[in-house]
């Protein structure tokens, strides 16, 4: 009997999930080169094939990408905010303020620089900044993209002389990802 309401409850959240993904609209077109995950946290992304893998996270990092050569890295963190923000909102001082909450996390970081990017409607804060590494110093560069009540955040680490070869790819990462229910 418990397997059977199991079974039930488990169609229920598939079918559910179906049509509110439906509903909200669906991901990019995948590229050839790239594979998605569907994360049970409420998104798609997409990610290359070749040499990319990736590890489930714990706490606000749900899921971390990494190179096979260990040079590069990206998590995606996602946390509930109580107001959602409109595009229009979303300004310097928003930026000043997730500056802020990065330093106070990563007190060693350095060299904080932002600008925004709007891409279809939506509007994103695109951070830079350096950091110390196993390896030496790192470059980070930090996508936070507010979908409603969620805070996402995509956070490629390169180190400072890999960071233009994983660039693009760290970019093509964060675009990609898609809030897939409410």
């Amino acid at each position: 009997m418990r397997y059977m309401i199991a079974m039930m409850v488990a169609l229920a959240t598939i079918c559910v999930r179906s049509a509110t993904t439906a509903a909200q609209g669906s991901p990019p077109p995948l590229a050839r080169t790239d594979n998605r995950l569907t994360a049970l946290a409420g998104f798609t992304v997409d990610y290359p094939k070749k040499d990319w893998q990736f590890l489930v996270g714990t706490g606000s990092a749900v899921v971390v990408f990494f190179h096979k050569n260990r040079q590069a890295t990206v998590a995606i963190e996602r946390t509930r905010i109580e107001h959602p923000l409109a595009p229009n909102e979303i300004v310097a001082q928003t930026a000043t303020l997730e500056i802020e909450d990065w330093q106070a996390r990563r007190p060693l970081s350095t060299s904080f620089s932002h600008q925004f990017m709007d891409v279809s409607g939506a509007r994103f804060i695109v951070i830079d900044f350096s950091q110390p590494g196993p390896s030496g110093p790192e470059h980070v560069r930090m996508y936070t993209m507010p979908r409603g009540n969620d805070w996402f955040r995509v956070v490629c680490t390169t180190t400072q002389r890999t960071f233009e070869t994983y660039k693009e790819t760290c970019h093509r990462i964060a675009l990609s990802l898609t809030k897939t229910i409410p």
